[in-house]
């Protein structure tokens, strides 16, 4: 599928960081409406034998041709729209925002494991007074 940009030139590798993507239907081409035609031809004697007989084929002059409705053709792309700047940085505020959660979390999880191992600690040394 091709990708486009707003000014229909071909984009061979979209900064998805920059902009985003997002399925179109570009028209290419109207058809026009076909009105159908008989075949007309003529009978054309291949072989003429001595008993009267022959041998005749059929030949089309004008070929026939089905009817079609009108129609428009379109190609399915996708489209490359360029973020605006107050876009761009409310979604670098998002990621640091992001970032700084993940942090928060990493620390949290380096505590939570700090306190269990401090707690199987202290159990084992209860544990340890309590049966002398």
């Amino acid at each position: 599928m091709r990708i486009l940009d707003v000014n229909d030139v071909e984009v061979e590798a979209p900064n998805l960081e920059r902009g985003y993507l997002k399925e179109e239907r570009l028209f290419i081409a109207h058809h026009e409406a076909v009105e159908a035609v008989e075949e007309e031809g003529h009978w054309e004697t291949v072989v003429e034998y001595p008993n009267g007989g022959r041998d005749v084929n059929w030949v089309a002059d004008v070929p026939a041709v089905e009817a079609e409705e009108a129609w428009d053709e379109y190609e399915d792309i996708l489209r490359y729209v360029l973020y605006s700047e107050e876009k761009l940085a409310e979604i670098k505020a998002q990621k640091k925002l992001q970032e700084e959660d993940a942090a928060r979390l990493d620390r949290a999880k380096e505590i939570a494991f700090d306190a269990v191992t401090w707690a199987d600690l202290e159990t084992a040394l209860l544990e340890g007074v309590n049966s002398i």
